[in-house]
């Protein structure tokens, strides 16, 4: 690691190399400079591991020098504390009369004019269109002084599918963190227990780490499904209590330096019914078909088809995509679905699922697994069982 900052996550090197990466996909695309506005872009190039607060901030990289970092002046002043590699000279900070219309216009404006200054206004500049909301589109794109910018959504991601080295370290140290965390929740749960006491025991587990990793900032909150009510797929937990009888899923993700390892696990609180045991067993036996099909020169669709195979015989079918591409926050790259047709590689990872959603029968088994040389390997090392607890 460089000297001048414990908390770089990884050597320069890597950076400009990833950087060399992005370049060759801007030249491809004929642009000269790229703004870079997403969280997980800006911490794939920089090693940024600090949140916005929703306040503006963005990254311009050229095709021949060294990226600038636009932001709140506060933040500016200590990036480097907060994991960014770049120089002083390369942090550009607005003022707090920009933050929260405080009076002298958005901070999107002084992002534009200041890519306008470096790279001038008939250049080819492409944006990270996908990250920008409707009126903060139009301060930008206003202030660049272009009709319309070249989209550059997905660019960096696709440079960041094939995990380096360090970056299978950090989603292993977060599979482990998250392990902890899993068993800390089944451990909490009890009929009368709160779906908020059990949410608190895995956050906790998520932010405590192991004893020789830390915990890191979490990609999401967990989320606690099942039961009469707790049916809506992406709501954390709700004002309920763990009921006998009822079958609950528990999903959330530990992070290392913003590197994300889901996870997720369903638990019976007393002997589950057959119908209910067939689900499970569907949906294993679909989850390992996919394993067995992710491997290199196989794609995305590949891995769905043999997923939507292996349920035939239990009468289930698929629900959605099975997954996604997983790296820095969450979802990071193409899906598992049939249409997809990206080839897989040595060292992508993914997050997979195998779920099943109606009304009281919330059901989703899923791992982040690293494809290897000749397979795949799953990072978590909790048993893939349908857990019955003592009603």
């Amino acid at each position: 690691m460089n000297g001048k900052n414990i908390m770089q996550a990884f050597e320069i090197s890597e950076y400009r190399a990833r950087l060399d990466k992005v370049r060759g996909l801007m030249s491809d695309a004929g642009m000269v400079a790229l703004v870079v506005i997403s969280e997980a872009s800006q911490c794939y190039l920089l090693g940024y591991e600090s949140f916005s607060g929703a306040e503006p901030q963005a990254v311009l990289v050229t095709l021949d020098d060294d990226p600038y970092f636009i932001l709140r002046k506060m933040d500016a002043d200590f990036a480097t504390d907060a994991g960014c590699w770049l120089p002083q000279d390369r942090l550009v900070g607005y003022s707090e009369s920009f933050v929260g219309g405080s009076g002298e216009g958005s901070a999107w404006e002084v992002i534009g004019q200041f890519v306008n200054d470096k790279v001038g206004a008939s250049a080819c500049v492409g944006v990270e269109l996908s990250a920008l909301r409707g009126t903060d589109y139009h301060k930008l794109v206003g202030a660049l002084g272009v009709q319309e910018p070249l989209d550059g959504s997905g660019l960096v991601s696709a440079c960041g599918l094939v995990k380096s080295e360090r970056e299978v370290l950090y989603m292993r140290e977060a599979a482990a963190i998250a392990d902890r965390a899993m068993l800390a929740g089944i451990d909490k749960i009890a009929v009368g227990t709160r779906h908020c006491d059990v949410a608190a025991a895995i956050v906790s587990a998520l932010c405590a780490g192991t004893e020789s990793v830390s915990g890191g900032p979490l990609p999401w909150l967990p989320h606690i499904r099942g039961g009469q009510l707790a049916n809506a797929p992406h709501q954390p937990w709700m004002d309920d209590v763990f009921a006998a009888g009822q079958q609950y899923l528990l999903e959330f993700s530990a992070g290392r330096h913003r590197h994300s390892a889901p996870i997720t696990r369903v638990v019976h609180i007393g002997p589950a019914k057959p119908s209910r045991k067939n689900l499970h067993e569907g949906a294993l036996a679909g989850f390992h078909a996919a394993v067995d099909a992710m491997r290199p020169g196989a794609t995305c669709g590949d891995v769905t088809r043999a997923y939507d195979a292996a349920l035939q015989p239990y009468g289930l079918t698929r629900a959605s995509r099975i997954g996604y591409s997983i790296g820095i926050d969450s979802i990071a790259g193409p899906s598992l679905a049939p249409s997809n047709d990206t080839e897989i590689v040595a060292n992508m990872t993914f997050h997979l699922q195998s779920a099943f959603y109606e009304r009281g029968e919330r059901y989703m088994l899923s791992d982040t697994v690293l494809v290897t040389e000749n397979s795949a390997e799953l990072m978590s090392t909790i048993p893939r069982i349908l857990f019955e607890l003592p009603a």
